[in-house]
């Protein structure tokens, strides 16, 4: 069918139109599994069962199956199955072999032979009886692929992406549906991948897709919701409505993703998806390009994002988001970029404060105010309180889950922490700072090994990223890797030569390892260069060189001067050597943690 509107439209501005696409009545759509002996293949959900128990296997041995179980007594070749399996990617037999390997462990040592033979030279061949079953397809999890700008201007895409942010901030607020964060989806902004194998390496069972075109005091969204297993087309929707009303359309688009994979949406659900206030167009624009730049994990990045969001506010004073935003990053500059931190933190507080006092349903506003309750106040209960209350709101967002981590482990709760670090990884795989942050986790959680795991994995998606390399540096460290992990803290100082935790962690590092010649020359560098070095920092560098008295001296002006770094006191290892000084113990105490 085809159908035409004219965005210039003279409607009423309160009006919010949608078009929906008529499509026959369609049944729910279903999708293929296979069983065989006491087991059930989902293909689309790369999993398989033996009755109620899922059976744990790479997606990849998963797919091998599938191929196999598809084409019963048939002899799939190994080149095939390679080209299949692994499509546009090279990969040896050696890779197809261990799969096969796995599965027939999984299967069992008599029945992984019996249903996966090898045909010599050939390739191997499924020997048990298949019974395929229809089943209706459920989407549990979804991602936002990043809306298209039809506006011909290329100075919209910041538009484009920014409702595209919008729309996975909306989604994120129904706790039944796993969505995946900007960060990821990103990823894919002008990609032309299937829809399956971008669900796959999004491990998601739904993708939205569709575009976005702005005219004058305008916005049209265009969406559709497909099953990814299945490619079945769910139902397709045009919306239209004044720029003023764009909250409220955003908020429809949500509701209607729910209506349409049959999500039950609680009280307080709906009510976080019904939106009835208007936001200056002007406001919204340019906080939207704010978006854009917090998006930038650079300092140039965090202050161009600032600027928008303090314009926003000058357009539109009640406007909530532009103050969560402006908290936020004024909090990454002090967290990852050297602002310092007293100066961020006054400044991004009554931002915080504004946002939740604005719309008690902000969740930033939450999270970024529990992060500041914890750094700046070191008010513990508050931030527990703040945190728990980001995530009620916004059960979905990763943002929220990475300031709850932060406090837990720093309290001390590791396996709750690694929890919600996980949480957050889930919703946002590609994320560098997700990962990042779940390898801090794992290291004050003592488990270095996964630590220096996530801290290479954060490595290989970003190699330019001096956070990364202290963080791989400090952990290795701890395992006692020490050539590896002066490489580490080397890189990270080259890197980013400014940062000057980088430049007190290879102080720390070189003394640790026996390098105190070294050691001295740079910390007596580092106390000319600087003015003002914070004396958490100085601490450090101290125990490395094996200084303890000086080290406790410096912790206790941190102390003083109430220094953010102060709140991991408890369980930070570099302070393993003092932890039985009672100077020590009393600090802890003083922060608001018990030993």
């Amino acid at each position: 069918m085809a159908f035409s509107f004219a965005l210039s439209r003279k409607e009423s501005p309160q009006e919010t139109i949608k078009f929906s696409i008529e499509y026959p009545a369609m049944k729910a759509p279903r999708f293929r599994a296979y069983e065989f002996g006491p087991y059930r293949l989902d293909a689309v959900g790369r999993s398989l069962r033996r009755g109620a128990e899922v059976i744990a296997l790479p997606p990849k041995a998963v797919d091998v199956l599938a191929e196999l179980v598809k084409r019963p007594g048939e002899v799939v070749g190994k080149q095939e199955l390679m080209a299949t399996v692994w499509p546009e990617t090279f990969v040896e037999e050696a890779n197809l072999n261990q799969m096969v390997f796995l599965l027939r462990r999984a299967l069992g040592a008599k029945n992984g032979s019996e249903f996966i033979e090898t045909v010599p030279r050939r390739g191997y061949r499924f020997g048990g009886a298949v019974r395929t079953v229809e089943s209706p397809c459920s989407i549990d999890s979804i991602a936002v692929l990043p809306l298209i700008n039809l506006s011909g201007n290329p100075n919209q895409e910041y538009f484009a992406d920014g409702v595209t942010e919008a729309l996975i901030t909306e989604l994120a607020k129904i706790g039944s549906l796993r969505v995946v964060s900007r960060t990821s989806v990103m990823r894919y902004k002008g990609a032309a991948e299937p829809v399956a194998q971008i669900a796959r390496a999004l491990r998601v069972t739904g993708i939205l897709e569709g575009s976005v075109v702005k005219s004058d005091d305008r916005v049209r969204i265009t969406v559709q919701l497909i099953h990814a297993g299945s490619d079945q087309h769910i139902w397709t929707d045009v919306y239209d409505c004044a720029m003023a009303d764009v909250l409220e359309m955003q908020s429809r688009v949500a509701r209607d993703v729910a209506a349409g994979i049959r999500t039950q949406l609680s009280r307080e659900e709906r009510t976080r998806l019904t939106v009835s206030r208007k936001v200056d167009p002007e406001a919204y624009s340019v906080y939207l390009k704010g978006r854009y730049f917090a998006r930038v994990l650079t300092e140039d990045g965090q202050r161009k994002a600032i600027l928008h969001f303090q314009r926003s506010i000058q357009c539109d004073p009640d406007y909530a988001p532009a103050f969560a935003g402006l908290a936020e990053c004024l909090i990454e500059l002090a967290y990852f970029f050297g602002m310092n931190p007293k100066k961020a933190f006054e400044e991004a507080k009554p931002a915080a404060l504004r946002a939740v006092s604005l719309d008690e349903g902000c969740a930033e506003g939450h999270a970024a105010l529990g992060l500041l309750r914890l750094l700046d106040d070191w008010d513990w209960q508050s931030a527990h309180e703040e945190t728990l209350r980001g995530i009620e709101l916004a059960p979905g967002n990763p943002y929220v889950y990475w300031k709850r981590g932060v406090l837990l482990r720093y309290a001390g709760h590791y396996d709750e922490s690694i929890s919600v670090h996980l949480r957050a990884e889930q919703l946002d795989p590609l994320s560098i700072v997700a990962i990042l942050e779940l390898g801090f986790a794992f290291y004050y959680a003592r488990r270095f090994g996964e630590a220096s795991a996530q801290m290479q994995k954060a490595i290989e998606l970003e190699p330019r990223w001096d956070q990364l390399y202290f963080g791989l540096g400090l952990t290795l460290l701890q395992q006692q890797q020490f050539a590896e992990a002066i490489t580490a803290l080397r890189a990270a100082v080259q890197k980013e030569p400014g940062n000057v935790f980088s430049v007190a962690a290879l102080i720390y590092g070189l003394g640790h390892t026996g390098q105190k010649k070294e050691a001295k020359q740079l910390l007596d560098q580092l106390l000319k260069k600087y003015e003002y070095v914070p004396c958490w920092f100085l601490a450090m560098a101290w125990v490395g060189l094996d200084e303890r008295g000086r080290a406790l001296d410096a912790l206790e002006q941190a102390f003083r001067d109430h220094e953010p770094c102060m709140v991991s006191l408890k369980v930070d290892a570099i302070f393993d050597p003092l932890r039985e000084e009672p100077r020590f113990k009393d600090m802890v105490r003083g922060v608001g943690l018990g030993l």
